[in-house]
């Protein structure tokens, strides 16, 4: 398994993530480099490690979006 070099993360990347903080609309998380990102419509406990697949990386604020895998 290798290790992603710094934060930068693809689009399509499969990371897992833990929930920092769970909205109606969907999900904070943070990578284990620190990124923060939103999964949209996600449903978990604050706390909980999550598997997401990244849509989008923004590289200048540092954050990304996610879809939950199942």
């Amino acid at each position: 398994m290798s290790h992603m070099a710094g934060t930068l993360l693809n689009a399509g990347d499969e990371i897992d993530v833990v929930v920092v903080s769970a909205k109606p609309f969907g999900l904070f998380v943070e990578s284990d480099s620190g990124v923060q990102g939103l999964v949209r419509g996600g449903n978990a406990a604050v706390g909980a490690t999550v598997r997401v697949r990244v849509i989008e990386f923004d590289a200048a604020e540092s954050r990304f979006s996610a879809l939950l895998l199942d």
